[in-house]
């Protein structure tokens, strides 16, 4: 049984995002004759999305996870350069690989994986090439699930929190 969340707290929830919990209770899951104890989850980004997490399933629970607190977000930002690249060369495991990371919403591992992404840009852009169009669908995605947590854990605007991303991840020349 995972960590029971409390209604009105927000959490992230893998590749949806932010959610607020509206309440913890034993529900009809997954029909009328079966009780479990479940988190409703409402997306920030989509009101009308309700996300019924059971809580006895450790697979489903490990993708609810607390907001990053202020200091980890400013430690993940200041050594985003100081992490390992990770970028495939082989096209489809990246691809799978990357699909994974994105499902999984873990804001510190989408800010290693948008600078690796990010180095291979600027060293296909020395060369006059371009990423694939699956390289930038992540990268984009990956942006947009960074940037939500840091802009309603901050309480800064998605605009600044796309900014401090960028220049965290942005290739440094020397």
């Amino acid at each position: 049984m995972c960590s029971q969340p409390q209604a009105g707290e927000y959490v992230r929830y893998g590749g949806i995002g932010i959610c607020q919990v509206a309440r913890v209770e034993d529900m009809p899951f997954p029909d009328a004759q079966h009780m479990r104890l479940c988190c409703e989850l409402k997306p920030i980004s989509n009101t009308a999305m309700v996300i019924l997490v059971p809580l006895d399933n450790e697979a489903v629970c490990a993708k609810m996870r607390p907001l990053l607190a202020k200091e980890r977000i400013e430690h993940m930002l200041q050594t985003a350069h100081e992490q390992p690249n990770v970028w495939i060369d082989d096209r489809k495991q990246r691809t799978t690989e990357f699909r994974r990371m994105l499902s999984v919403g873990d804001a510190p591992v989408l800010l290693q994986l948008l600078h690796s992404i990010e180095r291979q840009q600027s060293a296909l852009r020395a060369v006059k090439k371009k990423l694939p169009a699956a390289d930038i669908a992540v990268q984009k995605e990956a942006y947009r699930i960074v940037e939500e947590e840091l802009a309603y854990a901050l309480g800064i605007s998605h605009e600044e929190a796309n900014a401090r991303i960028h220049a965290a991840v942005a290739e440094r020349t020397v």
